[in-house]
């Protein structure tokens, strides 16, 4: 019997009307390192993607909101898909058929069977500091980011900067600073020294650079996180 949300993605996509045209996953073996994606000439090409990978990309979730079997991480695999002609130009609408697209493709080439769950789970708040913000906001213009591993500079909204975060830090990072807008900010701090290592950092870590720099803190709370979990999918997709 197939699942709730297999039935419910058969209908998304035909109700969007979209699917690629042709479709090619081969395993990869090179094991864990680089890997990304890009689309030319009506081709999206994944390298080197763990099935992890894909399903949190198809859902539009983050890493921390996936649950499903170690081996999700480590099974990795090259993809190159042709898109239809017919894709809508509409940002919002092209966003939704591309997800309906990767998460039939999931659905057909992986056997993937989901459901969705609220947990309670630990997080860091992003919270505004005693003595308020030390950044200012500005025109929508769009954001525009950059950053390393110790400095990030650019503008976005406070639900973009606490995602960047989430992405350093050893907890999800959400956003509990009621600042609504765009805002310009600049950061820098200092590596976390390796385990086995002596060396005192030079510059403050993060969330205290956080709380110096921007008047932002982190602190340890507890909010309902929606999770997708994995009932099924198979380690060796159907043949090409």
């Amino acid at each position: 019997m197939r699942s709730v949300a297999a039935v419910a993605l058969a209908f998304t996509c035909l109700a969007i009307g979209q699917e690629f045209e042709v479709i090619s996953i081969k395993p990869n073996k090179s094991g864990p390192g680089h890997s990304g994606s890009h689309s030319d000439r009506g081709i999206l090409k994944a390298d080197n993607m763990s099935l992890r990978q894909m399903i949190a990309s198809a859902y539009g979730i983050k890493d921390y909101q996936l649950e499903g079997p170690d081996w999700l991480a480590s099974e990795r695999f090259d993809v190159s898909a042709k898109f239809p002609e017919n894709l809508p130009s509409d940002r919002e609408k092209y966003a939704a058929a591309m997800f309906s697209m990767l998460q039939k493709m999931l659905v057909d080439r992986f056997k993937l069977a989901v459901h969705r769950e609220q947990k309670a789970l630990p997080v860091y708040g992003l919270v505004v500091a005693k003595h308020g913000i030390k950044f200012k906001q500005v025109p929508d213009q769009g954001s525009r980011r950059n950053s390393n591993n110790t400095h990030f500079t650019g503008t976005c909204s406070m639900d973009l900067f606490a995602d960047f975060l989430s992405r350093r830090m050893d907890m999800p990072v959400i956003d509990m600073t009621g600042l609504k807008g765009m805002y310009e900010m600049t950061l820098d701090w200092a590596p976390e020294p390796a385990a086995d290592s002596d060396d005192t950092p030079k510059g403050l870590a993060l969330p205290d650079a956080l709380e110096a720099q921007l008047g932002l803190k982190l602190e340890h709370r507890k909010a309902p996180i929606e999770i997708l979990v994995v009932d099924h999918a198979e380690r060796v997709p159907s043949d090409n």
